[in-house]
């Protein structure tokens, strides 16, 4: 018999487009544990080893591998990478610091304001190009002076053999010997047959020197002569020659071409010690330019128009260099030191900054990241925000202080006072999962707090949400574990910010955040359903095609249809995972004896919707 639609819709349970009455004395119902036991198969013991039915923790204890991670916790992540610095030396083992400040001790407007250093005479001399004048300073470029004669034109080059620099300027490159610049052979090459002596390099033990696509070499006892040229100005792959190295396989130059740049390898007649001729090394992508080489155990650093890579040098000279690390503005200068490479980052433009400044990067090469990828953070800046010219030089002292130079701005100098603030944005951490969690707990460790020192953390969700935990209380090693409340999102963003007096940093060692998580907890209902030819429900027959209703809720179970459960006040949206009759559930066959009367239980399980 027909069931009439008006009575079935009195019925209390909806399940997809049809109601039915349920056996209240058998209805059952459990939610599932969203979190699974897990197993630890890595081969070191750590955070992912812990208890998954507590909270979860997320730790960093360690910096040196540098920036430009901005997921810190997915499987592709490095555990000892963040996202972004600014003021913050991250290159010493468990240890965050503030970086020194900077001064400017020479300023300057000019657009060349190119960088070298010497030792002669008993001193240590710094030299920058200004114009077609050479400043230079014996004090660790706390002082400067003016050369008595210098160039007669614009200076476009400067290289240095560790005793004495050389100027190229237009139609002669020149020798400095301390505050001396030179005159006469071996001192002065006029560069005949050139028209413009527009770069300059000492590479092992040449002294190298470009005029346009002509590479040629300096002697030490005569001016310069045509035959001396490596390439001359006929050929046709450069137009200009952007700069020259040395290394232990023999010599590279970097030549431009429009928007073309190759790497050239230059060997040594061993028999004559004559410069052989240069054949192609490497070629960078179309529209990415050479600006500096420097090599350093083992590996040359190309800076280019668009960053920096990593080369190493394989049989016969050849280059194979790495993936692009972008910085702004390019990278035109670069200084190795101990395991570091500084180079110049133009425009530094960190959400931490409310105007980008130029100033230094560093690169790491004590481990790589990943294949030919250094690891790499800012540096020392410009103190004071709006500093943005090209950084056209680096050196570092004897005594290992470092100085840059800014085109248009003039020379900044590392002092031994510390910055008063430093922030390092930590990345984002998911706890390995898209779903929410909310932080429940912060702590910090760090050296026991000077006066006016503090350390805190800021946790920022993807919603905005934001909470702080500051220490800084004098002698303090932590705070403590503190409570965070309100902070829950898909991911959280830690941010670390240090301050100080400026006479001394303070030092963190490690935080920690743990959060739980809050992934939707689904619930699995037992669904007794009456299903009987006839049934008395406040006070009126309801009849049923027993098969009928049972074939429509197995076709949702075998379809896995989303369909929606109410009961009551509440509505759901679930599947079917399951029917049954129970043993004793069947009461005897229909009355059309096509199927049984009886409760069927019907799981389902409630879904996100």
């Amino acid at each position: 018999m027909a069931l009439h639609q008006t009575v079935r819709d009195a019925l209390p349970v909806r399940l997809g487009d049809r109601k039915y009455n349920i056996d209240v004395t058998r209805l059952a119902r459990a939610t599932i544990d969203p979190i699974r036991q897990g197993f630890d198969t890595q081969g070191t013991p750590g955070e992912q080893s812990l208890n998954q039915a507590g909270v979860w923790k997320r730790s960093r204890d360690d910096w040196e591998l540098g920036a430009g991670q901005r997921e810190a916790d997915t499987p592709e992540s490095g555990l000892r990478r963040f996202f972004e610095s600014t003021g913050i030396n991250p290159w010493i083992k468990n240890e965050l610091t503030l970086l020194p400040t900077t001064a400017n001790t020479h300023t300057s407007t000019a657009s060349n304001l190119y960088m070298e250093t010497a030792s002669t005479g008993g001193y240590d001399y710094i030299y920058v190009c200004d114009g077609s004048d050479v400043a230079y300073s014996t004090d660790n470029g706390g002082n400067w002076s003016t050369l008595t004669t210098p160039a007669t034109s614009l200076i476009l080059g400067i290289a240095s053999d560790g005793t004495n620099v050389y100027i190229a300027s237009t139609s002669e490159v020149q020798k400095i010997a301390g505050i001396t610049v030179g005159s006469g052979t071996g001192n002065v090459w006029t560069m005949s047959g050139m028209t413009l002596g527009d770069g300059v390099w000492v590479a092992n033990g040449y002294l190298i020197a470009s005029d346009g696509p002509r590479l040629t070499v300096l002697p030490s006892t005569t001016d310069e002569a045509i035959s001396n040229d490596i390439v001359s100005d006929t050929f046709s792959q450069v137009d200009t020659w952007s700069s020259v190295i040395g290394t232990p396989s023999g010599i590279y130059a970097a030549g431009v071409q429009g928007n073309r740049s190759r790497i050239y390898f230059i060997g040594i007649n061993d028999s004559t010690t004559d410069l052989l001729a240069p054949v192609i090394a490497a070629e960078l992508p179309v529209g990415e330019t050479v600006n500096v080489l420097a090599e350093y155990g083992g590996l040359i650093t190309i800076g280019t128009s668009k960053g920096f890579r990593l080369a190493q040098i394989t049989g016969g000279g050849f280059l194979t260099y790495g993936p692009r690390i972008n910085i702004s503005g390019g990278t035109e200068v670069l200084e190795p030191q101990g395991e570091f490479i500084w180079f110049g980052w133009t425009n530094y433009d960190s959400s931490f900054d409310a105007t980008p400044r130029s100033g230094l990067g560093r690169i790491g090469l004590a481990e790589l990241t990943d294949v030919m990828v250094p690891a790499y953070a800012s540096d020392l800046m410009a103190e004071g925000e709006g500093v943005t010219g090209t950084v056209q030089g680096v050196v570092t002292t004897s005594s290992g202080i470092r100085l840059f130079s800014v085109s248009g701005d003039g020379v900044w100098q590392e002092q031994t006072t510390y910055l008063g603030t430093g922030t390092i944005n930590e990345g984002r951490f998911r706890w390995g999962t898209t779903e929410l969690k909310s932080v429940v707990s912060v702590d910090l460790r760090h050296s026991a707090l000077l006066a006016s020192e503090s350390v805190a953390i800021s946790l920022t969700s993807d919603d905005g949400s934001t909470a702080t935990v500051t220490s800084d209380t004098d002698g303090n090693y932590t705070p403590g574990i503190q409570s965070v409340s309100s902070v829950s999102g898909e991911y959280i963003a830690p941010q670390v910010t240090l301050a100080g007096p400026g006479t001394s940093t303070p030092t963190l060692h490690r935080w920690t955040t743990r959060a739980i998580p809050m992934p939707f907890v689904a619930e699995v209902i037992q669904l007794p359903v009456v299903l009987t030819t006839q049934t008395r429900y406040e006070n009126r027959d309801v009849y049923h095609d027993t098969y009928d209703d049972y074939a429509y809720i197995r076709s949702l179970l075998e379809n896995r249809s989303l369909v929606t459960f109410e009961m009551g006040s509440e509505s759901k949206t679930v599947y079917v995972a399951g029917v049954s009759y129970e043993q004793g559930a069947i009461s005897k066959w229909s009355d059309s004896h096509n199927w049984f009367e009886g409760v069927l239980t019907v799981s389902v399980v409630t879904v996100q919707s």
